[in-house]
Formats: C-alpha cells, structure tokens, sequence
C-alpha cells in the first residue's frame, strides 16, 4: 500500500501557535467569571452580559477577519492576533475594573477573531486531500494539549501567588505566539487552482460572492442555526460552572484541575474516537455528539458532588470527540479553494449564538437557582441546559435525515 502523503511543515507550526493561544486562553477562560464578580465586582446577571457579548464577538467578527486573512496572508493574521492577546490579557492584569475587564475581554475577542479562522483554515488549505479528518483530530488534540497546560500553569500560579497574577501566563504565551510566527510561520507557494464547473464563483469571486452563494442555498444556513444549541452548552462550562463550583464546594475547590479531565481525555483519545467514529457519516455524528453533551448537563446537575462534576466534564469530553472534527470537515467541505480562511471563520459563528444566548441565560439562572447565599438548585440550572441539548440534538438528526434523502434523489434522477 502507498504510504499516505505527509503534512507540511506549516501545519505542524501552525498546531503549535494553537496550542501556545489555547494555552493562554482556557488559563484566563476557566477563572474569568469568578475573576469578573470578585475581583471586579460584577454582578451574576452583568457577569453573565459580557461573557455572552464576548462568545458572540469572537465567533462573528471571525467571518469578516477570515477574509480578511485569505486576502493579507495568514502570516500577518496571526501577528495581528497575538499583539491584540497580548495588550489584551495585559489589561486584564494591571486594570481590573468595569471600564478595563470590558476592554479587555473584547480585545481577546477580537484578537481570536483574528487567529481562530487562521489554524483551521491551514489544515484545509495545506493538509492532503485524502487525510482532512486525520488533520482536523490533531488540530483539535492541540486545542485541547493546549487547555491542560494553560490550566495547570493557572492553577498553580493562583495557588503561589493569585488569580489576577495568573492572568500573566496568558502574555507570556502569546508572547512566545508571536514569536514563532514571525520565525517559523511560512506559507508555501500558492497554487493554481483545480477546474471548476463553475469558473465564476469559484477562480475569480469576491469574498462576499462565495459566501452569499452558499448561504443562499440554506443548507449550510440552517445547520449553522441548529448547532448554536451545543455551544450554548460548551460555553457552560466556563459562563456557569466556575460560579457553580465556588459556590457549592468553596474557593479551594480544585476546579481547574476538575476542568482538566475534558481536554486531556481528548488529547489523548481524539485520535482512537475519531478512528472509530469515522465510519459515520459527518451530520449523525454531530447530532449524536450533541445528544451525548446533552447527557454531561444532566450528570452534573443530578449528581451534584466533585465526582458528579469529574464524570460530567469526561462524557462531555467525548461528546467533543465525536462532535468537532466532524463539524470543522462539513463546514470545510462547502469552502471553495482560496477561501478556506473565511469559511472557517463561518464555522465560528454558531459559538456567538449559543455563547450569547447562553450567557444571558447562566447570569439569570445562576441569580436565581445558584445565588451567593440561600438554598441552590443545581438541577434546575444543568437541567435547563440538558433539555436544550436534547431538542438540538433531534433537530440535528431530522436535518441529516433530510439531507441524506436529498442527496438520493439527486442521485436517483435520470441524467
């Protein structure tokens, strides 16, 4: 048997600049609630506002910085990104009131918004064609590798020193991003692109063309709605669990290593669940993705105790396994060559639906069933957010259904 092509270069460097901005990422992400009501002061319900504006900020400015990648390069979109997370999380750090947490957190929002198209975007343009399920599992065990370091270094620069200090390995990270893409980020020689049947939206389209003819057909429009439900319960475990776990079993509660056990279970299965997972068609894997998220909402708030959250953050974690991979191939499958940035960037978009929607909705569930004082009801908050999942969830399967049955009677019509 031939042996299959290898990966450039630039992929590898680019899983590396994913690794070292998740690494500064998740060390804020997993403590920036309980950052922003103690240390800043906000209110559940405010706390709540700026996480939900910054899910959508980051996951809808990426559709516009994508293309914007696809035309300045993706070298300089990454500089870009690393200089805004830097001046960013150096904000959060030396002015942490209203006025400064706001500024900041959008400045990481937009400073994602110019990275987050970029990673993907090189897995699809530059990986084979015969191995994008095999480069979007390692993309995605970066992230993850990624997540586990950042909350450890966090963890333990809490523990020695402080929150708000911990908010210095994120510079430092990004620091070192910046650095190697200047260094070692170097996109190869572009090439011509394959024949199309349909040269004018295709070889020479506008950003914009190639985007509203896609979207005109509904397809991928509908989808994009229909998986904001599991962002919303992504985004979970960082709008609400950080208040939940405070709350329920005190500051020194190890939540960042309770938060751990999700991406190192994917950076070390990833690869062996996509194996077994591959054989499923992209759309009924993402359904059932969704539905086993759904039942992680569940355990948590029927089982209510450190194991019960453990067990909760594992089963979402292999919800992820099954889920993501595939999102990013489908969604990478509608982009035409030379526009993969911008489609990646599309691909966030669901994030700021579910993430706003869902952070509107923890402050006010968190105020009223997790308040500071008085008698909580974890069910009712994991138990709102595992009812969303499971109508997503069937929602996700009656359009696969729909699609595969399209798709046989086009295949099905005389010629």
């Amino acid at each position: 048997m031939a042996q299959p092509k290898p990966f450039p270069r630039v992929f590898w460097v680019a899983l590396v600049l994913e690794l070292l901005e998740r690494l500064a990422f998740y060390g804020v992400y997993v403590n920036l609630a309980v950052y922003l009501t103690t240390t800043v002061g906000l209110s559940d319900i405010e706390n709540g506002s700026l996480l939900g504006v910054f899910a959508l900020v980051r996951s809808w400015v990426p559709v516009g910085t994508g293309a914007l990648a696809d035309r300045i390069g993706f070298r300089r979109s990454l500089a870009l990104a690393f200089v805004l997370y830097v001046l960013a999380y150096a904000l959060l750090f030396v002015s942490p009131t209203r006025i400064g947490a706001w500024a900041a957190v959008m400045g990481m929002a937009i400073g994602g918004a110019f990275l987050k198209p970029v990673v993907p975007g090189t897995v699809r343009r530059y990986g084979p064609a015969d191995r994008q399920a095999m480069g979007f599992s390692l993309f995605y065990a970066s992230v993850n590798a990624g997540s586990v370091v950042g909350k450890v270094l966090t963890k333990v620069v809490r523990e020695l020193v402080s929150l708000r200090a911990a908010m210095m390995n994120a510079v430092v990270a990004c620091t070192i991003g910046l650095l190697v893409t200047l260094g070692a980020f170097r996109e190869p020689e572009a090439t011509t692109p394959p024949p199309s049947e349909s040269p004018s939206v295709v070889t020479k389209p506008t950003a914009i063309r190639d985007l509203l003819v896609v979207l005109a057909k509904g397809e991928l429009a509908v989808f994009l709605v229909l998986i904001a439900g599991y962002y919303l319960l992504i985004e979970q475990f960082y709008q609400t669990f950080p208040t939940y776990i405070v709350r329920s079993f005190g500051d020194q509660a190890p939540r960042e290593y309770i938060t751990l056990i999700n991406p190192a279970a994917i950076a070390v299965l990833q690869v062996f669940v996509a194996r077994l997972t591959q054989r499923l068609s992209p759309l009924w894997a993402i359904a059932f993705g969704v539905l086993v998220g759904s039942a992680s909402m569940l355990l948590m708030g029927s089982v209510p105790t450190l194991g019960g959250a453990c067990l909760s953050f594992f089963v979402f974690a292999v919800a992820e396994m099954i889920f993501s991979p595939r999102y990013y191939e489908y969604v990478a499958s509608f982009a035409p060559k030379g526009r993969e940035g911008m489609f990646m960037g599309l691909a966030i978009v669901p994030a700021g639906l579910g993430g706003l929607a869902g952070g509107v909705l923890s402050g006010r569930l968190v105020a009223r069933y997790l308040p500071k004082d008085g008698p909580r009801a974890p069910l009712s908050v994991w138990g709102t957010y595992a009812a969303i999942g499971v109508v997503c969830s069937v929602l996700l399967a009656v359009y696969a259904f729909a699609i595969a049955k399209r798709k046989a009677r086009t295949v099905a019509a005389p010629a």
